[in-house]
């Protein structure tokens, strides 16, 4: 006898707050259940009652700062989402968790409110930590207007669980006496990363609610639809019927409002076009060419590993034409659904493709195209800059890319970077060569498992420096039998195709081949 539907989801749902609730046992050192706040809580019956009880532990940073009224506006907004929807059908009891999740919530927020000490330096923390999440609570108002489908409940839950998770690693940081500059990027601090990361995350959910606000206005009129069509004789059925119809139309709506933003962004950054690049390196690809390296450990490994991958060789030793035949490779796991991945050919001969910003341009908007998270993700750059009346700074479109980054996937995504030598190092502090060593320094260690970045370059000393000790895999060109072998491959292939080569004599021909096969030194 099969479960029913509604009441399988409340068994995932008690699982998965279950889980949480250990979770939290473990990051942040508190039982949260037995808890005298969280006990407190419980036994609040309205969210007036529960905003006085979360608003005492507010009172030590109005010594501090004074009443500038942002907890307390913050709280109020929260407070009154979260109890709604705890005593509403959706999170209440007709899911059958042995705790709300909402007031799991607000006990998390008040210990670790409780939890600082140091109320001057976290005073700020918090408030990122506060703002980053009230974006898609507000958004959860919605829910406790209309009812939503149980699986819609699920990722409400999940959400929650997720910022329960939040308030937790963050409780743990305070008691670590890191929590002083959350909203910063901290390189190195793992912890701090995986709470930003989380954050993220949180943040990006709101993608999967983007109609709900249309939703809203849909039923409405659906409701109203019920009582003037045949005198209120119009089926339930129809009425679902008309609703799905809506809520389809409020999805297409959404999508249109996107496309326009999106090519509202890319007029905004105007990214260098590096397809360019690739299509004049794959003409020049010769058939069979770089097959050992694809086939190759290094390359087998880098990508079951990531991290970085470091090319270097000579002029002329074929870089390019190896970095175009790695993003054919990548761009078939890409259309089968297994990866993602953005690239950029940095090129002296053109001005607009020879710095780090460049190259961030053109993989947001490349990731952007690819993903509707990742275009939210932009959208939301393109809002915080007047609607695209400012142009963000490097840190900003960092920042923007690292958010792109943490989104969750269905495989591995691969920064790919050709020729970064072909940066000017003379012009400029910090010069376009050496932002662009920045810019792989911090991919690099933003430790992302998922990423892949692959730099190729001459082996200059400045560029070795920074890369050897970043580098997990590094490929020195001409030094592999392989490359020697596409070079003498492609030089036969020449000799006997060639228009005005091909007519030579056999033992001229010949001599060309050796001649040249023992010359060419890797070139």
């Amino acid at each position: 006898m099969s479960l029913d539907p509604l009441s399988e989801s409340n068994i995932r749902l008690r699982s998965l707050f279950e889980t949480a609730l250990k979770e939290y046992e473990k990051k942040a050192g508190t039982i949260l259940l037995d808890n005298p706040l969280t006990i407190k809580l419980q036994n609040c019956n309205s969210a007036e009652a529960i905003n006085d009880v979360l608003q005492e532990q507010v009172q030590a940073f109005q010594k501090f700062r004074g009443n500038d009224g942002k907890f307390a506006k913050w709280l109020k907004r929260t407070v009154h989402v979260l109890h709604t929807l705890s005593t509403s059908s959706v999170l209440g009891e007709g899911v059958g968790l042995p705790f709300p999740p909402a007031k799991a919530i607000f006990a998390g927020i008040g210990i670790l409110l409780a939890a600082i000490k140091d109320v001057g330096a976290s005073y700020d923390a918090l408030v990122d930590l506060f703002e980053s999440t009230e974006n898609f609570l507000r958004r959860l108002d919605v829910y406790t207007k209309i009812p939503p489908t149980t699986a819609m409940t699920e990722i409400i839950v999940k959400i929650l669980v997720e910022l329960l998770s939040t308030l937790a690693l963050a409780t743990h940081q305070v008691k670590q006496g890191r929590f002083k500059n959350f909203g910063m990027k901290l390189l190195g601090e793992n912890e701090t990363e995986v709470v930003l990361q989380r954050l993220d995350r949180l943040n990006h959910e709101e993608a999967r609610t983007t109609a709900a606000e249309t939703l809203g206005v849909v039923y409405e009129l659906v409701k109203n639809m019920k009582v003037v069509m045949d005198g209120g004789k119009t089926s339930s059925e129809d009425i679902r019927q008309a609703l799905v119809l809506m809520q389809q139309i409020a999805s297409n709506m959404n999508k249109s409002q996107r496309d326009q933003l999106h090519d509202k962004s890319r007029q905004w950054l105007s990214p260098a076009d590096p397809s360019s690049n690739y299509n004049i390196a794959c003409k020049a690809h010769h058939d069979g060419t770089a097959t050992w390296f694809i086939q190759g450990t290094t390359f087998r490994k880098w990508e079951v590993t990531g991290s970085l991958l470091w090319i270097h060789g000579r002029p002329g030793s074929g870089k390019s034409i190896l970095c175009s035949s790695i993003i054919r490779q990548v761009t078939r796991l890409c259309d089968a659904g297994l990866a993602s991945m953005a690239y950029f050919y940095f090129d002296f001969k053109d001005t607009a493709k020879q710095d780090a910003r460049a190259a961030l341009l053109s993989l947001l908007i490349q990731f952007c195209n690819q993903s509707d998270p990742c275009s939210d993700v932009l959208g939301r750059l393109f809002s915080t800059h007047s609607s695209g009346g400012m142009q963000p700074n490097d840190d900003a479109l960092m920042k923007c890319l690292r958010d792109m980054l943490a989104l969750p996937r269905s495989g591995p995504t691969y920064i790919i970077l050709d020729a970064l030598d072909e940066c000017p190092k003379s012009v400029g502090t910090p010069s376009p060569r050496e932002s662009v060593l920045e810019l792989v320094g911090w991919l690099t260690k933003l430790g992302h498992p998922n990423l892949r970045v692959c730099v190729t370059s001459r082996p200059e000393a400045d560029i070795r420096a920074d890369l050897q000790p970043l580098a997990s895999h590094s490929v020195s060109l001409h030094e592999q039998s392989g490359q020697q072998e596409d070079i003498n491959d492609y030089i036969v292939s020449f000799t006997n195709t060639d228009t005005y080569m091909r007519k030579w004599k056999p033992e001229i021909k010949e001599l060309v081949i050796e001649r040249l096969t023992q010359g060419v030194d890797g070139m």
